[in-house]
């Protein structure tokens, strides 16, 4: 098992399999996905966990240099094994030492126990995402 940098299109079949059940648009093509920085956890040959990290300041603190995690997915039949952890970890530390000052995401409720417990904190009011009908609030770690 290893975190290895992937393309775009390296991450499309995770976020399709994982984050576009069931939601209101089925498309994986997030804008800004050929400047961002794509990580993967590879085991054997597969692809089973990535995360897309864009250089994007959180509007409500744009001092702060800021990098927003997007398409965060894990393998469904590895849920739970701690490549999530193990991925996120990863890219937090690359996104520090790469001079962010923050990481924010907007997390799907469902998904906020899991950003807590590493480091994360919740950020404002609730909302529906637009682009998957479900509910979200942005989370946020300083660096």
């Amino acid at each position: 098992m290893r975190v290895v940098e992937l393309s775009a299109a390296d991450t499309h079949d995770l976020r399709r399999r994982v984050l576009r059940v069931g939601t209101v648009t089925t498309s994986v093509d997030f804008d800004g996905d050929d400047g961002a920085v794509h990580l993967g956890v590879m085991v054997d040959r597969d692809v089973v966990a990535v995360s897309s990290w864009f250089d994007r300041r959180h509007p409500d603190r744009p001092a702060l240099a800021g990098v927003q995690l997007r398409g965060m997915a894990v393998e469904p039949s590895l849920a739970g094994t701690g490549l999530g952890s193990l991925l996120l970890a990863a890219g937090v530390e690359r996104m520090r030492s790469d001079g962010a000052g923050l990481v924010w995401a907007r997390a799907r409720d469902t998904a906020l126990d899991f950003y807590t417990s590493r480091g994360f904190e919740v950020f404002g009011e609730g909302y529906v995402d637009l682009s998957t009908g479900l509910p979200h609030h942005d989370v946020i770690r300083l660096l």
